[in-house]
C-alpha cells in the first residue's frame, strides 16, 4: 500500500512567488455574503488614516479627561482639608476674641465704677459691642458654625484667661515688691551721681562763659583805651534793652536739696545772662574790616594832604583795593545817608549801629543800600571806587563814637568777636 501511494503521488516542489510588500494601511476590501450574493466594501488608505487619527484623538482626550478628573479630585480633597482647618482656626479665633473682649469689658467696667468716667473708656465699650455683634452675626449666618460649641470654648477660655491673669498679677506683684527696695537704693545713688555730674557740667559752662566774658572785656578795654584820648567811654551794659538777671530760684515743683548744686546753678545762670547781655550789646559795635582784601594807603590822624603840600587831619583810614571790591557792614545798623556828597566824600554811605557808634564809607563806585534801610552784619553796602576827592580806587572808612571820630584800626583788629 505504501509503495502504491508513493508510486501514484508525486510531490512537486512549489515555486514561491515574491510579491512587492504592501504599504501600511493599504487599500482593503471587505466582502459580505448574504443569500448567495456578495457585497464588497472598499476601505481606502485615506479613510484608514482618518479613522486611526480619530481613534488616537478620542483615546488622548479620554486620557486627558481622566487625568484632569484625578488631579481635580486631589486638589478638591486637599482644599477641603485646608478649609476644615481654616474653619476650626476661625472658630478658635472667634472664641479667643470674644473671651478677651469679655475680660476687657470687665476691666473697663471696674475702672468705670471707680469714677474715672473717661471718654476713651466709653468709646472702647461702644467699639467692643460692635465687634461682639459682628461675631454673633457671622455665627448666625454660617451654617457650619456651631454657636453652642463657640459658647463652650468661650467659657473655657475666659476661665483660663482669668486664671492666667491672676497668676501673672500675683507673680508680678511679688517681683515688684522684691525689686522696689533695691530700686529705691539704686535711685538714691543715681540721684547723687546725677547731681555730681550736673555740678561738673555747670562748672564747665561757668568757666567757658567766663572766658568769653573776659575776652569781650579785654576787647572793650582796648576800645575804651582809644576812646579815652577823645574823652569818651563805652559801657556795653548801660543801654541793654532786654536786661535779665537776678538770683536763681527753682520753679514750682522743682525741689533741689543739694545746696552746692543750687549755688552752682545760680552762679552759672547769672553768668550766662551777663554773657548774653554783652553779646547783645557787642552786635552793635563795628568790629572787623569792611573789605576782604586791601592795603592801607593812609592812616588815621595827621598826614600830608594828597592834593596839597601841607599837613591835614585824616578822620579815617584809606584802604586801597581793586575797583568794584565788595564793601560789607561790620555790624548791624540803620542806613542814615546813601548818595553823592559834594564835600569831597563822593558816593557816601553812613550807618548808625546804635550805642553811639556810626561808620562812614566814602568814594564808592556803586551804592547797594538806601537811606532808612536796616542792614545786617556782613551785608554788602556797595563797591570800591574813586568818586569825590580821591587820587585812585580806595575806601575811606571812618568810625565815630558819640559824634567823635576814633581810630578804626582798633575796631578792625577785634574782628574775632564778630
Amino acid at each position: 500500500m505504501k509503495k502504491l501511494l508513493k508510486k501514484n503521488f508525486k510531490y512537486k516542489k512549489q515555486k514561491v512567488l515574491y510579491t512587492e510588500k504592501k504599504p501600511f494601511l493599504a487599500d482593503k476590501e471587505i466582502i459580505f455574503r448574504s443569500n448567495g450574493r456578495a457585497k464588497v466594501f472598499n476601505i481606502s488608505h485615506r479613510l484608514q488614516v482618518f479613522m486611526l487619527i480619530l481613534f488616537a484623538a478620542v483615546f488622548s482626550w479620554s486620557g486627558y479627561n481622566y487625568y484632569c478628573y484625578h488631579i481635580s479630585a486631589s486638589i478638591i480633597h486637599h482644599k477641603e482639608k485646608e478649609l476644615g482647618k481654616t474653619r476650626d482656626a476661625y472658630i478658635d479665633l472667634m472664641s479667643d476674641v470674644t473671651a478677651l473682649q469679655n475680660n476687657l469689658k470687665n476691666v473697663v467696667a471696674a475702672v468705670d465704677e471707680a469714677g474715672d468716667g473717661l471718654q476713651e473708656i466709653k468709646e472702647y465699650k461702644e467699639k467692643a459691642l460692635v465687634v461682639e455683634d459682628k461675631i454673633k452675626q457671622i455665627a448666625d449666618a454660617e451654617s457650619w458654625i456651631d454657636a453652642d460649641k463657640i459658647e463652650e470654648k468661650i467659657t473655657k477660655k475666659e476661665a483660663l484667661l482669668q486664671k492666667d491673669i491672676v497668676q501673672n498679677e500675683n507673680a508680678q506683684l511679688k517681683q515688684k515688691i522684691e525689686e522696689l527696695g533695691g530700686r529705691i537704693t539704686n535711685l538714691q545713688e543715681t540721684v547723687k551721681g546725677l547731681e555730681t555730674a550736673e555740678i561738673a557740667i555747670l562748672d564747665k559752662i561757668h568757666k567757658l562763659s567766663g572766658r568769653e566774658i573776659e575776652q569781650i572785656k579785654t576787647s572793650l578795654s582796648q576800645i575804651n583805651k582809644s576812646l579815652k584820648a577823645k574823652k569818651r567811654y563805652f559801657n556795653p551794659l548801660a543801654n541793654i534793652k532786654e536786661g535779665k538777671g537776678g538770683a536763681f530760684e527753682p520753679a514750682p515743683g522743682m525741689k533741689i536739696e543739694n545746696s552746692e548744686l543750687l549755688k552752682k546753678m545760680s552762679e552759672t545762670f547769672q553768668q550766662i545772662d551777663t554773657l548774653e547781655n554783652y553779646k547783645q550789646a557787642m552786635k552793635g559795635v563795628p568790629l572787623g574790616k569792611p573789605l576782604y582784601r586791601y592795603q592801607l594807603s593812609s592812616y588815621f590822624g595827621t598826614r600830608q594832604d594828597p592834593f596839597k603840600t601841607y599837613l591835614a587831619n585824616h578822620k579815617g583810614l584809606d584802604m586801597r583795593a581793586a575797583a568794584g571790591s565788595r564793601i560789607s557792614a561790620p555790624a548791624a545798623g540803620k542806613v542814615i545817608t546813601a548818595g553823592y556828597q559834594k564835600n569831597g566824600y563822593g558816593n557816601l554811605v553812613v550807618v548808625d549801629h546804635g550805642n553811639g557808634f556810626v561808620t562812614k564809607y566814602a568814594h564808592m563806585r556803586k551804592i547797594y543800600v538806601k537811606a532808612g534801610e536796616r542792614v545786617v552784619y556782613n551785608q554788602a553796602l556797595g563797591e570800591v571806587g574813586r568818586t569825590g576827592r580821591a587820587t585812585g580806587n580806595h575806601l575811606h572808612y571812618e568810625v565815630l563814637f558819640r559824634g567823635v571820630n576814633v581810630n578804626p584800626s582798633v575796631f578792625i583788629a577785634l574782628n574775632s568777636l564778630n
